[in-house]
């Protein structure tokens, strides 16, 4: 398995400076009262996988107000060849806007270079309601388990946005100033975001069909299983026509839709308006109509899966972070949570404010946190 065997905060959150090491167990589970940097500590290591972290919020967010040096985070791993790697992530003291990532202390240019050292998958508390909330958060935590198991689909992505973010700033200009877009590079535009759509569609469809699979095939007996579909023009169309035909209808669209976007400031066709859906099987019930407590066993059996899905293809499960398992599970269901992830062969970080909620777990190491401090 790939092992965080010690990590230090500095100047990140609530930590001035905080650091634990002897971590090499399958479990790391934090314990600490509310408010204790239970939760904070978890983004931290969400920052070494690719992406925003699991907050997705700024770099100048994280900065702790006890320490005014650009945050850092960084950690030694160990990878399933027994080779250890110095990683670390931090706010840019020359663009404090941006961070940095460096491993071993290379500066990685790209999101695949970060994916190929640490890939993480986490569920949270603010996820639980995950199926009630906006499109755009569904699609988000779907894209982020695309990028874990296709590394290539977070540059596909940026690709994509950056060019949609152009086309808008010219249709915008257009809309507002009166004056004429360039429509020889708004045509080039949309030529990127078709093409980058397919592909893009294209994995989804892919990671949504292999984790279907995955799920049917074993989620435990205390965790429902879900039937997920794609509910998106993009990915519609792609089931019934070519990639190539499936580009020239996504031009065409743009095009279209030029004068509409401009005035509106969004995109108003393509795979950004994509949404996940899940049916609770056994009751036939969409997740949106279910208990919280059922909606969050749904997330649960799709991380599962999918993690077993990352396993598969490099050897090595993600590294998982749970944070407030307690929330939502009862004993039964949490000790059934706690040996399906033994049963991964990965490492798992967990938090409560309870140990006697993790007493089930074997090969563990406990971090209390107080004061800040991790001990």
């Amino acid at each position: 398995m790939t092992l965080i065997t010690s990590i230090s905060l500095n100047g990140f959150r609530n930590y001035a400076g905080a650091s634990v090491d002897g971590l090499g167990m399958p479990f790391i589970v934090l314990v600490g009262d509310n408010g204790a940097g239970k939760t904070n500590c978890l983004e931290a290591i969400s920052l070494l996988s690719p992406g925003r972290g699991l907050r997705s919020a700024s770099v100048s967010d994280m900065q702790s107000q006890h320490n005014h040096q650009p945050w850092a985070v960084s950690a030694k791993i160990t990878d399933r060849d027994g080779d250890t790697i110095q990683m670390g992530v931090g706010r840019d003291p020359q663009k404090p806007d941006k961070k940095i990532i460096r491993a071993d202390g290379t500066t990685l240019k790209n999101q695949d270079e970060v994916g190929e050292i640490l890939r993480c998958v986490w569920l949270t508390p603010h996820m639980d309601d995950l199926f009630t909330q906006p499109t755009a958060e569904r699609r988000r935590f779907f894209d982020r388990l695309v990028a874990t198991y296709d590394p290539s689909h977070s540059g596909r992505m940026t690709r994509y946005e950056k060019a949609t973010r152009e086309r808008l700033n010219l249709l915008r200009d257009e809309a507002e100033k009166g004056k004429a877009a360039d429509t020889l590079w708004l045509s080039s535009l949309e030529n990127i975001m078709a093409e980058t759509s397919v592909a893009i569609a294209a994995a989804r469809m892919d990671v949504l069909d292999t984790l279907q699979k995955t799920i049917s095939k074993n989620c435990g007996d205390d965790f429902p299983i879900a039937e997920l579909s794609l509910i998106g023009d993009v990915e519609t169309a792609l089931e019934s026509s070519s990639a190539l035909s499936v580009e020239d209808m996504i031009r065409e669209k743009l095009s279209a839709f030029r004068n509409a976007d401009g005035q509106t400031g969004r995109t108003n066709f393509g795979i950004g308006r994509t949404d996940v859906r899940a049916t609770y099987v056994d009751k036939n019930a969409d997740a949106a109509q279910c208990s919280t407590g059922e909606q969050k066993g749904l997330l649960t059996t799709m991380i599962l899966a999918h993690a077993r899905m990352v396993a598969a293809r490099f050897g090595v499960p993600p590294i998982l972070l749970f944070d407030e398992i307690a929330a939502h599970f009862d004993s039964r269901r949490r000790n059934s949570l706690l040996d399906l992830l033994s049963d991964l062969k990965g490492q798992v970080w967990l938090s409560g404010q309870d140990e006697q909620s993790f007493s089930h777990l074997e090969n563990k190491r406990i971090i209390r946190i107080e004061n800040n401090q991790l001990l």
